[in-house]
């Protein structure tokens, strides 16, 4: 009985090898194909936010973070980035969450870029009944910018500056009319680069 039970475990054994030795090639051929870069954005964030259109007497400057993750040159200098930013006062706080197209290039040592991002602004209002609106509101938005990057090493690089006109239509200001918050977005930080060059 003791010889009958042995032969099964090398067989599982036999065939255990020959699957994994026949996925050899296939993990040697993953060295020498490259995966495309990946950058991890991450820091600091100024939005100078249009709140007259919120009733608020005048426009409110708000600090946060952002940060972002993109895939820059998947053909020829065009990419796509997701972004995520939040931003906070005393009266109130948004939080912008965009994805779309991005296009870079080198020059003179630096990478310039530009972008056109979409997606959605949630705004809440700290004080309620300091406006006629309610306290919370999901909008659509858009940002439309680029920035300017330095090289610190192989992986590391710096944002100097990423600038971004977004616009938001936060508590459906006056849908008739169509009003929009026109804000400024200023940003900096490190950036971290994995994959190819």
């Amino acid at each position: 009985m003791a010889i009958l039970r042995v032969f099964p475990v090398r067989k599982k054994a036999a065939v255990l090898i020959f699957v994994l030795s026949s996925f050899c090639h296939l993990a040697y051929g993953q060295k020498t194909s490259r995966l495309p870069s990946i950058e991890l954005f991450g820091g600091y964030s100024h939005l100078r936010f249009e709140s007259t259109t919120l009733g608020f007497a005048d426009q409110l400057n708000l600090n946060g973070w952002n940060g972002e993750i993109s895939l820059p040159d998947l053909y020829q200098g065009l990419g796509i980035a997701a972004d995520v930013s939040g931003h906070y006062t005393r009266e109130m706080e948004e939080y912008n969450f965009l994805i779309g197209p991005q296009y870079s290039f080198k020059w003179k040592g630096a990478r310039l870029y530009g972008h056109a991002l979409f997606g959605k602004a949630r705004d809440r209002l700290r004080q309620p009944g300091s406006t006629q609106f309610e306290p919370s509101n999901l909008s659509r938005a858009i940002a439309l910018g680029g920035g300017l990057d330095f090289p610190l090493g192989e992986r590391l690089s710096v944002r100097a500056i990423q600038a971004d006109y977004l616009t938001t239509s936060a508590f459906g200001t006056n849908q008739n009319f169509g009003t929009n918050q026109n804000n400024v977005r200023l940003s900096t930080g490190l950036i971290f680069r994995f994959g190819k060059r």
